[in-house]
């Protein structure tokens, strides 16, 4: 097959065993890759009600047909398998090398169960798989862990790895690649960890054959124009870029969720993290974009106390990238650009999802501040907004499961169920997923898509929030307005639709922005038919993206999800934002049941949420 490895590697680390399988033409033809071919081999094979720390739940790594091609946004793959902290579908993505390496040693996925009795790590090289003893990989963090491997396999060597936070299974542990890139969301790590798997690494030395080779060459000749013209933003800054636009728009998450306008700012703003602690930026396999930006503190800035903040300096990360100055910045009420640097680095290091960890400590903060949890409860901790040394503080206990850090390693929803006081009208979550960085009350089309999430609060599987902040027309269509709640439940499904597509090839999110490509449905067609050498339609498409959509959602019924999952944090409906161009703004209940119903309509769901289309 054009495009695949053609193989699959299994591994049952109970029995210790490792055993190849063929991957079935069929399978490829109609799942593609990646997300695809993870959801039905998770559907098919996790008896419904397995707990996600059970010996049998999967750990899935899936590439797709454009993994292993030299091409921007190609270094992209999966993970899939049921969540910790959501108890449902659980799913992420990571960049970096690893995919390539995989394809070019045979194999488009790995496919884990069981639990070994002792901590472990796997080798891949070509033909030859090892399952290791890594007892003395055991609490080390995941950069240690990564060289480690280096140093005793070869440099040449892409390793997956685990911190203390996925050894001590904390709900929302992210796998850690390359010193910087995560599986951040669900928590992968946590499910590795339960599995007493320390590592993965892999080197491949083949290569995966293409179709049209010519025709890519073209294509990728023409890919790269097109990305030094509309990702000229993304390239200079990263990801932190689109702060400017949620602070204007009045969405950025502010002191957990109260404001949609951060005061401190521009203390942590794309041009002020490039202008004092930017270094160099960072690629992906063959991407010409190099949105990762490595950030380090050379000193302590003198405005600080003697003595204070001196655990910053000489902290070194691959970001923070925007979803993380947000979390342990705005989020926090934190503008100490410094101390959101070490976070990160903290977070990488031990192996936390900055995402959830900044809700997580965020919430904590807004209980603190209400007088629900108390000094004595968190050890002396002062958990007020602002406070970047109780961040840091906290985020060790979290990933170590010390004192309080042992409640929030639970993530915010059953977080709350155990403090209780109240504090579960609080919490902000969907499915038990704590939200990015974009305040749905001021994006309409990010509150649907929030909503309706096959992993709860995500902003990756539809990318709503860019035509709902920039105002510009996705897949070139007519632009919405980002507070009205007309025409964004066809927008959502169009664009679930895409990336679910985009998460089968699988390719990365900023080569195929639907509001300027530069890989949208023409291009994607087009990509599909030069490696496979198999000719497709957008039609063709979108109906295999609706199937998997399907899937997943079937499995997240048979987990006990139904319609009422399908909702938003209460505090949207009820409280509008206090500050910024959305003061004021919120949910309007009946509204978004009209855009619900709309969506439920075009995804061919009744009112109980059963499934109508009967390839399911």
């Amino acid at each position: 097959m054009y495009g695949y490895a053609g193989k699959v590697i299994r591994v049952d680390l109970t029995k210790s065993n490792i055993a190849i399988e063929a991957l079935k033409k069929e399978l490829a033809s109609q799942y593609i890759g990646g997300k695809g071919l993870g959801a039905k081999f998770l559907l098919i094979e996790l008896e419904p009600g397995t707990d996600a720390f059970d010996p049998s739940n999967l750990l899935i790594f899936a590439t797709g047909p454009v993994n292993g091609m030299v091409l921007p946004g190609a270094a992209k793959f999966c993970t899939i398998f049921k969540s910790p902290l959501t108890g449902i579908w659980g799913e992420s993505q990571c960049g970096g090398y690893f995919a390539h390496q995989l394809k070019c040693a045979g194999y488009d996925m790995i496919i884990i169960r069981g639990r070994s009795k002792k901590p472990v790590y796997l080798t891949i090289e070509d033909e030859k798989i090892e399952i290791r003893d890594a007892s003395h990989l055991w609490g080390e963090d995941a950069f240690e862990t990564e060289g480690v491997i280096k140093k005793n396999h070869g440099e040449k060597f892409q390793v997956l790895s685990i911190g203390p936070a996925g050894e001590n299974l904390v709900r929302y542990a992210c796998i850690t690649h390359d010193k910087g890139r995560q599986f951040g969301r669900c928590g992968a790590g946590a499910v590795m960890g339960s599995k007493k798997l320390k590592a993965i690494a892999v080197k491949g030395s083949g290569n995966i054959e293409m179709a049209k080779p010519e025709e890519l060459d073209r294509f990728r000749r023409e890919l790269n124009e097109k990305v030094k013209e509309r990702l000229k933003s993304l390239m200079e800054y990263g990801t932190p870029a689109i702060m400017a636009l949620t602070n204007t728009t009045g969405t950025l998450p502010t002191r957990y969720w109260t404001e949609g306008e951060f005061e401190g700012f521009e203390k942590i703003c794309a041009e002020t993290l490039k202008k004092r602690f930017v270094e160099r930026s960072k690629a992906c396999f063959a991407c010409t974009v190099a949105c990762g930006k490595i950030s380090v503190v050379r000193k302590v800035p003198d405005i600080l106390p003697l003595g204070s903040f001196a655990t910053y300096v000489d902290s070194t990360v691959e970001g923070p990238e925007y979803e993380t100055l947000f979390a342990l910045g705005s989020l926090c009420g934190n503008d100490n650009l410094e101390s959101i640097i070490k976070a990160n680095e903290i977070c990488d290091r031990l192996g936390i999802d900055t995402i959830s960890a900044g809700n997580a400590v965020a919430f904590a903060m807004y209980c603190y501040e209400k007088g629900i949890i108390t000094k004595e409860e968190t050890e002396g901790i002062d958990l007020k907004f602002g406070n970047s040394e109780a961040i840091i503080a906290t985020l060790r206990k979290i990933a170590y499961r010390n004192g309080f850090g042992n409640i929030l390693a639970e993530g915010v929803k059953r977080a709350a169920e155990i403090i209780g006081k109240g504090s579960e009208k609080i919490a902000v979550h969907v499915k038990g997923l704590e939200p990015p960085g974009y305040d749905p009350r001021g994006l309409k089309g990010v509150a649907l898509a929030y909503a309706v999430s096959c992993r709860g609060a995500c902003h990756l599987r539809h990318m709503a929030y860019r035509p709902n902040l920039t105002g510009q027309k996705p897949f070139e269509k007519e632009a919405i307005n980002r507070l009205s709640y007309q025409g964004q439940a066809e927008m959502v499904k169009e664009l679930e639709d895409f990336h679910t597509i985009v998460d089968c090839m699988v390719l990365c999110k900023f080569v195929c922005l639907p509001t300027i490509g530069p890989i949208l449905w023409d291009e994607l067609t087009k990509l599909y038919t030069i490696i496979t050498g198999k000719e497709i339609k957008k039609e063709d498409l979108i109906k295999i993206a609706q199937n998997i959509n399907n899937i997943i959602r079937k499995f997240n019924s048979r987990e006990g999800l139904n319609r009422k999952h399908d909702n938003l944090p209460q505090r949207f409906f009820n409280e509008g934002l206090k500050t910024g161009a959305s003061a004021g703004e919120k949910i309007q209940k009946q509204e978004f049941k009209k855009m619900l119903n709309k969506y439920y309509k075009l995804r061919g769901l009744n009112t109980q949420d059963k499934q109508t289309i009967e390839s399911i």
